[in-house]
């Protein structure tokens, strides 16, 4: 023990840590929601410390253990991670609710006056095991994967802030925030977080679109050959990576902008950057963006469109309440009793193999839902297209070539879009439909071609694309297939995935368990915290305490990145803001 204590891997903290394990017990918990049902079970370390202050103030942050167990007459030490703190008085379990109120309070007084004076209190620790094991070799401690039983007496120890930086950091690796309770930069390989798919999960305000931009211009400005398209629903990324957008990069929108003043009323500003650039920075700064470059993304592809298209680009203004509902559901009604039942049109029937008559119908059908639909709107500008379209004499050129998804996708292999690309779609079914079609042929191009060009998708709101229940005429369905294939066979071809979201209950399970990284904020409902820790083969008691993090601060685990498979570490992770704000006021 002396020989470890000076090589500095252990900390008895001046010989206050003094404690060895009483026992470890299993833990199962069981949650309802909607009539579903998770029950995660895992294995849980009592360990029994002698009571000190200076411990127990020490033990409140982030803490890991080494139980010593000797194996084949050689000592090991297994590795436990310290979930949660209990003083405790030996009076305590005798008290209760059917105890007078005098004799209650004098036990109480009794025990007050106990602590760090007596050898009745002591300091229980629950922890939880990382899976690994270690053994003094040499000048060094050695780590491997083990899962040795240790045996209730043995003894304890704290790692040092040393041990825990060899035990956690990869060497050479890129910093992407402090260890909570230890103030050490964590260290991961940045290559491998971008590779195998990498998830961030929080409620609303956890930061996590400061998040994954820190994360994505770190990744940009490592990796030459790197390209990322964010799908952004809720308008935030042109703010959060402004400072790279205005390198050359390129913003996207399937909405109609016809003036500065509009894009940026459709950006969300945060209050924090705001208070520290002042509003009519940042709203300048974004109107230079739009006279450099927000470009109409369309839907229509040059092939044509089929009905099946145009009834769910109907369904969605019906879904979402927006204006022209009404007339948008009598046409889907005259579309399915005109085309289908009384022409005998099949819903893949594209709009090219419609004979004239059919055409006229349809276009008339069009131009009275355009009607009441607002201009500026996208419906608008796609029904103005589609009934172009119609009206030109078959063969005719319909207009100049517009930026499809395909037509991205195509950039996007071939090198020559630019290394940064905003999708900003505040419409979900657009969103849904354009990353189902994007990511196809993104993969189909890949097969076909093949370079190194490596492609990185972010799906904000991810949710919105990976739904655990899905339909036709939202898109869900086929954005769901999209990304699952994204997840399961993007990494041959170089495609890559990262999400973020705060409705974790409502994610396909099967797509978020391609996830090899992830980030955890709070999640206030259990559930949300259940299907993460089933998902992930998690200890909940280490998501509980997640609950106790701060903005900024983050549940990291790792299956690639990180140096130690699956051992959950705590972050401060830096703030992108903060590196906005630098760039554009030196």
């Amino acid at each position: 023990m002396l020989e470890s204590q000076q090589n500095g891997f252990f900390d008895n903290m001046g010989g206050e840590f003094d404690a060895r394990l009483k026992m470890v017990t299993r833990t199962t918990r069981t949650t309802k929601s909607d009539g579903r049902e998770l029950t995660v079970s895992n294995p849980l370390a009592i360990i029994e410390a002698r009571f000190s202050y200076k411990v127990l103030d020490r033990l409140l942050s982030p803490n890991f253990v080494a139980i010593e167990r000797s194996v084949e007459g050689e000592k090991r030490y297994v590795m436990y991670e310290v979930v949660a703190v209990n003083p405790t008085h030996y009076q305590l379990p005798g008290i209760d609710a059917s105890m007078p109120t005098l004799l209650r309070k004098e036990y109480l007084d009794t025990i007050n006056e106990s602590w760090g004076k007596s050898q009745e209190t002591w300091i229980d620790l629950a922890a939880v095991p990382t899976s690994y094991c270690a053994k003094l070799q040499g000048d060094g401690m050695e780590y491997a994967r083990a899962s040795y039983a240790p045996l209730p007496g043995a003894k304890a120890l704290l790692l040092s802030k040393p041990a825990v930086e060899r035990f956690l950091c990869v060497t050479g690796g890129v910093e992407i925030g402090d260890m909570v309770g230890f103030e050490i930069p964590l260290t991961v390989d940045m290559d491998s977080l971008i590779r195998y798919h990498m998830g961030a999960f929080g409620f609303t305000g956890a930061g996590k679109s400061n998040l994954t931009s820190g994360l994505l211009r770190t990744a940009l400005a490592r990796d030459p050959l790197l390209t990322a398209v964010v799908f952004d629903i809720a308008g935030e990324y042109a703010v959060n990576l402004l400072d790279l957008l205005k390198a050359g990069s390129k913003i996207y929108t399937t909405e109609t902008m016809d003036s500065a003043s509009e894009f940026v009323s459709s950006q969300a500003i945060p209050e924090t950057l705001e208070a520290a650039l002042g509003r009519e920075k940042i709203e300048q700064e974004l109107s230079g963006l739009y006279r450099g470059g927000v470009e109409r993304l369309s839907l229509l592809d040059a092939g044509g469109i089929d009905l099946a298209w145009i009834q769910a680009l109907l369904q969605g203004t019906v879904d979402s309440g927006r204006t022209g509902g009404t007339s948008a559901k009598l046409g889907i009604a005259r579309l399915s009793m005109s085309l289908y039942e009384k022409r005998g049109y099949r819903s893949s029937t594209r709009l090219t193999d419609l004979d004239k008559e059919a055409r006229d119908e349809l276009n008339a059908l069009l131009k009275d839902i355009n009607q009441s639909v607002n201009e500026r709107s996208g419906l608008r500008a796609d029904l103005d297209l589609i009934i172009k379209m119609l009206d030109a004499p078959e063969g005719a050129p319909t207009g100049p070539a517009r930026v499809t998804p395909e037509v991205l996708a195509e950039r996007l292999v071939r090198g020559s879009a630019p290394r940064l690309n905003i999708l900003y779609m505040p419409d979900p079914y657009n969103a849904r439909s354009v990353a189902a079609r994007l990511i196809r042929r993104l993969l189909l191009l890949k097969k076909k071609m093949g370079n190194k060009q490596r492609v990185l998708i972010l799906l904000d709101e991810a949710q919105e694309y990976i739904p655990d229940e899905t339909t036709d005429r939202d898109f869900t369905r086929d954005s769901n297939l999209a990304v699952e294939q994204l997840l399961r066979q993007g990494r041959k071809y170089r495609l890559h995935c990262w999400m973020a979201t705060q409705r974790v209950a409502r994610l396909n399970v099967n797509a978020l368990q391609q996830l090899h990284s992830y980030f955890v904020s709070t999640l206030p409902r259990m559930y949300d915290r259940m299907v993460i820790a089933d998902a992930f083969a998690l200890p909940y008691e280490v998501l509980e305490r997640s609950a106790e993090l701060g903005t900024g601060e983050w549940l990291f685990v790792s299956f690639k990145a990180a140096k130690q498979r699956n051992v959950p570490v705590f972050l401060k992770t830096v703030n992108n803001e903060s590196i906005v704000a630098g760039a554009l006021n030196p």
